[in-house]
């Protein structure tokens, strides 16, 4: 029953196919195409082609039915012509080409005047293509970011730009890093978001210690506490006051202390695995362990804190 209705599906695709192409032709009693009606019929074998899941057939179709949209002025419904064509290019697994048409779709909003339209759809697709390429993901967050922007649309701007910040992150990109969470440190001042922000100048001041400047990081740190009265009022504030004394008296066992502190292991997974690098390993628990495993076979294992974590997003 199956095949049947596939088989049906893709014969009802072609007979669309076959009435666009005799709109689309000319001849001495009918000078212009019939792009309208071509387009209706080119639409409804998409449909029938995504149904069928003839991935590639629709994707090719697609993209014609898009340029004959450009051609009739309809850049919004081209461009998803051209997200139709990136989904079916997913399905046949050819992810950079997928990325490619997301990012016509994206550009063809913009001309259409849809910024809000093309900002939505680059942050969807950068949350789709950061695990299999953070160089698209973070064009895509960046793009979205400054159209944002442009739209006066500063708290989305600001997400965007902390994603691409993350993507960033763990490309080991510190300086990069650092730079865009500045430029969100000033969006959110501008809003009075001081709440989001006191997470936001912690990453930085941690993004100075990782690239192992703490004098750098005590005066990110102190130029917080002067600026913004809550950042200095934080429930955190001590923590990470102690961390920077620890970092100052270059004591790394003191360090790794502070560093087990539970908020700085409930933070961006991505920092939490920096940050786990300076915890040394517990030796008294270690010992003990040792020491009770001769009595028993059963009980908690240790928290561990390995030097890296690939689960972590």
């Amino acid at each position: 029953m199956f095949n049947i209705n596939v088989s049906s599906k893709i014969k009802e695709a072609e007979d669309h196919v076959k009435q666009a192409e005799k709109h689309l032709k000319t001849s001495i009693t009918k000078w212009k195409p019939d792009i309208d009606s071509a387009v209706e019929e080119f639409d409804k074998a998409c449909t029938c082609y995504r149904i069928a899941e003839k991935y590639e057939l629709c994707r090719n179709l697609s993209i014609r039915l898009a340029d004959l949209q450009i051609q009739k002025g309809s850049t919004f419904f081209a461009a998803k012509s051209y997200e139709q064509a990136a989904q079916m290019t997913q399905q046949l697994q050819d992810l950079p080409t997928a990325a490619k048409y997301y990012d016509k779709a994206g550009q063809l909003y913009i001309e259409g005047g849809q910024r809000d339209s093309a900002a939505v759809l680059y942050d969807r697709c950068a949350t789709q293509f950061q695990q299999f390429d953070r160089t698209i993901a973070i064009d895509f967050y960046m793009k979205g970011a400054q159209l944002a922007e442009q739209e006066d649309k500063a708290y989305q701007a600001a997400d965007l730009y902390e994603k691409a910040a993350m993507q960033i992150l763990r490309t080991g990109d510190y300086p990069k890093t650092g730079e865009l969470l500045e430029k969100v440190t000033n969006v959110l001042t501008n809003l009075e978001r001081y709440d989001r922000l006191n997470r936001i100048i912690l990453y930085r001041i941690l993004l100075k210690l990782f690239n192992d400047d703490s004098v750098a990081g005590r005066n990110v740190f102190d130029q917080a506490c002067r600026d913004y009265p809550t950042f200095d009022q934080w429930e955190e504030h001590d923590h990470i006051a102690g961390l920077l004394d620890a970092f100052d008296q270059d004591d790394k066992e003191l360090i790794s202390k502070r560093c087990r502190k539970p908020y700085f292991m409930a933070i961006e997974p991505e920092f939490v695995r920096l940050i786990k690098r300076w915890i040394l390993p517990d030796t008294n628990k270690e010992e003990n362990q040792q020491s009770t495993t001769t009595n028993t076979t059963s009980g908690v294992k240790p928290m561990q804190f390995d030097d890296d974590e690939d689960d972590l997003r």
